[in-house]
């Protein structure tokens, strides 16, 4: 008995870790510079999914869907219709990275509205 309720709270603490909320949950503004320059308004659900849309000027008014991931503080996400990736880290409410297309790239910032 004792065995399987050690058993039990080993997995729900493994559950409740597996499973914890990123404090960075919420809605964030970047802006990115370089060969291209725009911005994007992302949305960094509490499992540290994310997505958004992202503007630049080589691309007009076309508004372009992002995705990726919040891992701790470092951030990956990408832009599927351009094939561009932006990576970098989160501290507190901003953020800074670089960003990469095909023979073109940049740095990028971000800040939590």
């Amino acid at each position: 008995m004792v065995k399987r309720g050690l058993l039990l709270g080993v997995a729900l603490v493994f559950s409740a870790t597996a499973f914890a909320a990123t404090p960075f949950a919420g809605k964030w503004e970047a802006k990115f510079t370089g060969g291209d320059q725009g911005h994007c308004a992302i949305h960094i659900k509490p499992s540290g999914q994310l997505n958004g849309t992202c503007h630049g000027r080589n691309e007009g008014k076309t508004p372009f869907h992002v995705a990726g991931y919040l891992h701790g503080t470092i951030i990956h996400f990408g832009i599927a219709g351009t094939g561009a990736e932006f990576q970098g880290s989160l501290k507190g409410d901003h953020g800074k990275g670089v960003w990469r297309n095909t023979g073109d790239g940049g740095t990028w910032v971000i800040k939590k509205d």
